[in-house]
């Protein structure tokens, strides 16, 4: 069964890893007004962590694996770790948002912590013996991918705004 996904999973975690280099280009090109703007350093880290959470779980999937179960307890312990560091940077950045309009914050929220939390039942799933979460798991990859690129935006181009 999961042989069948080596080649998502490699995917997932090339151009993952790709994304998560151009963040760094970000944050070189635009670090001097990143750190002088208030919650901006916590949403580059952010940024970060939701596109290292595919190149993460992609390495984890190309492991030889002993069972399905494995692989769904390394993606619950992934995503469960994942889940903390994102929700205390949106606790964070909650003070920041108070300046920006209320619907912007719970759109950042929503985004990352709906990202993360498909691996957390993704990994559920597969420890449980439920091969579905794997799909849990693709679509995960796509909304942690577009979360984080939304969060690269923000750090690239709207910061100079």
């Amino acid at each position: 069964m999961l042989g069948s996904w080596h080649t998502f999973f490699s995917t997932q975690a090339e151009v993952s890893a790709a994304l998560t280099g151009l963040v760094f280009v970000a944050l070189s090109i635009n670090l001097k007004q990143i750190l002088s703007l208030p919650g901006l350093a916590d949403r580059a880290g952010e940024a970060l962590l939701l596109l290292l959470l595919p190149v993460l779980v992609g390495l984890a999937g190309v492991l030889p694996q002993t069972s399905i179960r494995a692989l769904g307890g390394e993606l619950l312990g992934l995503g469960l770790v994942e889940m903390t560091m994102v929700s205390l940077i949106l606790v964070a950045g909650h003070r920041f948002a108070t300046e920006r309009p209320p619907q912007e914050f719970m759109v950042r929220v929503g985004g990352a912590e709906g990202a993360v939390v498909m691996t957390v039942i993704a990994g559920a799933l597969l420890l449980a013996g439920r091969s579905g979460g794997l799909w849990w798991e693709a679509v995960g990859t796509g909304l942690c991918i577009a979360a984080g690129v939304g969060d690269a935006w923000i750090l690239l181009v709207e910061i100079l705004r």
